[in-house]
């Protein structure tokens, strides 16, 4: 067990995704660094700079950045300025920091790593994404792709003390890529208090939801690695049966957002999809309350923040059951897990359309169980797992 628990730790985040982005690596970033701040540790986040984007945060530290053209929303950091951007360096070193976390092995993350071991200063990194499953944002042939990503991650995770997996199952993909490095399971936490007390009427009068009207509700970026033309093909059915009464509501941004809504025309339901756009954080329980049933379908979640966010919100959830979004689910009892298939999908989403006891036992269960993932036992662990790094160097 690890001394001195309560001592305050001065710690820098390296990331490659940060505010205004809305990804679920953004928001564990800053919701992680507020809940140790509030309890008393310092944290230095180092992030790329967003064009038209002000600062004013003087512990967030911006790199110069360019907007990648496959991925408008997610600015890349320029290596060469920024390996030789001494001032930045120096002030790495004169803080005098107990630990780095990398959020990306990549360009910032790269950085972090070598700034670390230069100055003897132990990393952990967490493994937020399934990064050879995001081959399209890059310009090059997939094969030779795939293969030199994997090597990359594989090289950054030898350089860490420690990896952080936020799911089970990809802390089975870490042990295949460095079986030499611990490895600690650590959900990001999210605050069920905040989340189980929205207003759902402001929401539907917003949108023009009538109160008989059935919700089907999907968060998260508006990409393609989200599977929401899956998702809308699905639901197609359902949605055009006027008998239903049924919106599915999408919140969110993403370099797909045009598409999708084309999608929607093209499927005959855009008259009864919903696209929001940006909605600030501060917004989200109150669209969790506006609606009935969550519904995801990725198949390249690492964890699924948003599920998680779902379910203290009382949701029950429909997933595809796969990587980590399975795990946040467990089936029959808050939400139902099912195969990559578009009539499975639609068959579990009818189901409890037309069951609403059974909905609202789920929706119980989730309240219930969502205690498991407070944002205070994910920094739990997470400071153990810093303290025991520490000691260990």
């Amino acid at each position: 067990m690890p001394e001195n628990l309560n001592r305050p730790l001065n710690i820098a985040f390296f990331c490659d995704a940060y505010r205004p982005t809305c990804s679920g690596v953004a928001v564990s970033v800053e919701t992680t660094a507020n809940e140790l701040r509030a309890r008393g540790h310092r944290v230095t986040i180092y992030a790329p700079r967003y064009n038209g984007y002000e600062e004013h945060d003087p512990n967030v530290i911006r790199f110069a950045a360019g907007h990648w053209f496959l991925a408008k929303d997610f600015p890349v950091a320029w290596p060469l300025l920024t390996r030789a951007n001494v001032r930045k360096g120096l002030r790495f070193r004169q803080a005098k920091y107990d630990i780095v976390h990398s959020h990306s092995p990549f360009t910032i993350g790269t950085v972090g790593a070598r700034w670390a071991r230069s100055n003897r200063v132990p990393i952990v990194f967490t493994f937020h994404t399934l990064y050879h499953r995001y081959l399209h944002y890059v310009p090059a042939p997939r094969n030779w792709t795939r293969s030199y990503i994997v090597w990359w991650v594989r090289q950054y995770c030898g350089l860490c003390d420690a990896i952080i997996a936020p799911s089970r199952s990809v802390a089975q993909v870490v042990a295949r890529l460095a079986p030499q490095i611990p490895r600690r399971v650590i959900p990001t936490g999210i605050d069920v208090a905040r989340f189980s007390e929205g207003d759902r009427n402001g929401v539907r009068q917003t949108l023009k939801i009538g109160d008989d009207e059935t919700v089907l509700l999907y968060v998260g970026r508006i990409v393609r690695e989200k599977n929401l033309e899956f998702l809308m093909r699905a639901l197609a059915p359902i949605l055009r049966q006027s008998s239903t009464r049924t919106r599915l509501v999408l919140v969110g941004i993403g370099d797909d957002f045009e598409t999708m809504r084309e999608t929607a025309h093209s499927l005959g339901i855009a008259d009864r999809t919903v696209f929001t756009g940006h909605v600030a954080p501060e917004e989200m329980p109150n669209f969790y309350a506006a609606a009935n049933l969550f519904v995801f379908a990725s198949r390249t979640e690492t964890q699924g923040v948003s599920i998680a966010e779902a379910l203290a919100a009382g949701l029950p959830c429909v997933v595809v059951g796969a990587m980590g979004a399975a795990e946040s689910v467990e089936n029959g009892v808050n939400g139902l897990v099912v195969p990559p298939r578009e009539i499975a999908f639609r068959e579990a989403v009818s189901s409890l359309l037309s069951d609403p006891k059974r909905r609202a036992e789920m929706s119980r269960k989730a309240r219930e169980l969502s205690s498991s993932s407070s944002q205070n036992l994910s920094v739990d662990s997470l400071l153990m797992l810093y303290f025991s790094v520490v000691e260990s160097r």
